[in-house]
């Protein structure tokens, strides 16, 4: 059966024609399941990125107001950036001491900061401004780039797809009940069987490379994800 829709993928037609118990068999109540299904590829709508200021020094003290006077920096210059909606929100925060083994013992090198800080925005474009502008701030250590989709778009695409995995079955049921001589009727049942979209994608391996604002910012693309939905549905058959 050829597509009706570009870029949906449909599979072939499964379904089985169920006949119901001797008493209303001999009334001529028949039905009909088949399974319809939908594939559609979105375009994300969020870009997130995790900026660490990360300072050591010799005692904690001293490491936690490096990472803390760094950490501040780049939240204000985030904030005076023209990055459109930008969220801002706390990704980790961790003091540690740092080691190293010398002589057969533990030697003490001092104290290590790290605190996280996750930008958030629709502008998905907009994430290589970012990069730069932490960049500027002194940032050296970033992770987690990605794309995906908000809980909205979601559930907003879910929809769509819903309608697109009813419209699939019934064509699917129409054309297996006339190729055998009969008429579709009324839905008797509809159950979704599965609805998946793909997780957030990673646009880079783990550190993304720092750049000055002065470079040019790198050209974010984001990957389509796939959300997949499929339903069984059951139609009467008319006499």
């Amino acid at each position: 059966m050829k597509r009706r829709n570009p870029g949906r993928s449909f599979s072939k037609i499964k379904a089985v024609v169920v006949l119901l118990s001797a008493s209303a068999a001999a009334a001529g109540e028949r039905k009909v399941i088949v399974g319809g299904e939908c594939n559609l590829e979105v375009e994300p709508d969020r870009g997130s990125v995790i900026l660490v200021a990360d300072a050591q020094a010799p005692d904690a003290k001293a490491a936690i107001k490096r990472a803390t006077d760094l950490h501040e920096r780049l939240r204000s210059e985030l904030k005076k950036s023209k990055v459109k909606n930008l969220e801002l929100t706390q990704a980790e925060y961790n003091v540690q001491e740092v080691t190293a083994w010398e002589n057969n013992k533990s030697v003490s090198k001092g104290f290590q900061c790290r605190i996280g800080l996750r930008a958030v925005t629709p502008e998905i474009s907009a994430l290589g401004e970012v990069l730069a502008i932490a960049g500027d701030a002194g940032i050296r250590n970033t992770h987690s780039l990605q794309t995906y989709l908000s809980e909205a778009r979601t559930l907003e695409q879910k929809k769509t797809c819903l309608s697109i995995a009813a419209k699939n079955a019934r064509e699917k049921a129409s054309e297996l009940v006339k190729a055998l001589g009969g008429k579709l009727g009324a839905v008797l049942q509809i159950e979704e069987r599965t609805a998946s979209g793909m997780p957030p994608r990673p646009l880079m391996m783990e550190s993304a490379p720092m750049m000055a604002r002065s470079m040019p910012a790198p050209t974010i693309e984001a990957a389509k994800q796939n959300i997949h939905l499929e339903v069984d549905v059951t139609f009467q058959i008319e006499n």
